[in-house]
C-alpha cells in the first residue's frame, strides 16, 4: 500500500482500512467511510482557540492585540491537526495551511482583517482567497473579521454575492469559511457579543452554532437586532 499521505487520503479512511473492516463485518453490518474535512476541523479548532482566551471585551481593539491573538489561534489550530502553517506567502496571503508530506497539499488559505468592509475590491482579501483557492484542486478558504451587529447581515450578503458570483475552474469550487466576531458599540468601546461561522459554497450557505461571549439574555437581544 502506498505510504504517501496526501490530501486525498489525509482526512478520510484509507481504502485498505475500509475494505478490511467491511470484510471483517461482512453479513453483520455495512461499513461507510466518513470524511471529516480538514478545513472544517481547522475552523472548529480556530473557534475553540480564539474563544478560550478572548481579547478583552472592555478595552478598544487595536491592530497589534487582535492580530497577535488571531495568529495564535490560527497556528494552534493547524498544529493540533499536524498541519504546517506559513504566514505571508503566495501573494502575501496572511496564512497558508498545508499538509506536512514531502510534496505538501494546500488545505486552506486564510485571511483576517479588522475592518470587514475593506475585504472587497481588487487585490483585497476576498479576491486573494478566491484566486488562491482556485489554483489548488481541493483547497478551501478562511476569512476572519469583526463586524458591528447593525451592519452584519449586509456584510454577509455582500460576501455571499461575491463568492457565489464567481465561476470556478475546479470540478468542485472552494468553500469559504466566513468567521466573524459580532460586536455592539457602546460609548467607550465595542463589546464582543458572539462568534459566528458560515460555510459558503457555490450553491448554499451552511450556518454553524454561535459561540456567545455574553449572558444569554444579551445574546438573544443582539441576534433579534441584526
Amino acid at each position: 500500500m502506498n505510504s504517501e499521505i496526501n490530501l486525498d487520503n489525509y482526512d478520510k479512511p484509507l481504502d485498505f482500512n475500509i475494505n478490511r473492516l467491511a470484510t471483517s463485518l461482512q453479513g453483520l453490518s455495512p461499513v461507510i467511510p466518513i470524511r471529516h474535512r480538514l478545513s472544517e476541523r481547522f475552523t472548529l479548532g480556530f473557534r475553540e482557540n480564539f474563544s478560550e482566551l478572548p481579547l478583552s471585551t472592555t478595552r478598544p481593539r487595536n491592530r497589534s492585540n487582535w492580530t497577535q491573538h488571531t495568529s495564535f489561534a490560527i497556528m494552534a489550530a493547524a498544529k493540533s491537526l499536524f498541519l504546517c502553517c506559513t504566514f505571508e506567502v503566495m501573494g502575501r496571503l496572511d496564512a497558508v495551511i498545508e499538509t506536512t508530506s514531502e510534496n505538501p497539499d494546500v488545505v486552506l488559505l486564510a485571511e483576517w482583517e479588522s475592518n470587514p468592509h475593506s475585504v472587497f475590491g481588487v487585490n483585497n482579501e476576498l479576491e486573494k482567497l478566491w484566486v488562491g483557492a482556485n489554483k489548488h484542486k481541493v483547497a478551501d478558504a478562511f476569512l476572519f473579521t469583526y463586524c458591528a451587529h447593525d451592519n452584519f447581515m449586509d456584510f454577509v450578503k455582500k460576501v455571499v454575492e461575491f463568492w457565489q458570483g464567481n465561476k470556478t475552474t475546479r470540478a468542485i469550487g472552494p468553500t469559504l469559511f466566513l468567521t466573524a466576531v459580532v460586536y455592539q458599540r457602546t460609548q467607550a468601546t465595542e463589546q464582543f457579543i458572539f462568534l459566528r461561522t458560515m460555510e459558503i459554497d457555490s450553491d448554499k450557505v451552511s450556518l454553524w452554532h454561535d459561540i456567545s461571549f455574553v449572558d444569554l439574555s444579551d445574546y438573544v437581544a443582539c441576534i433579534r437586532g441584526i
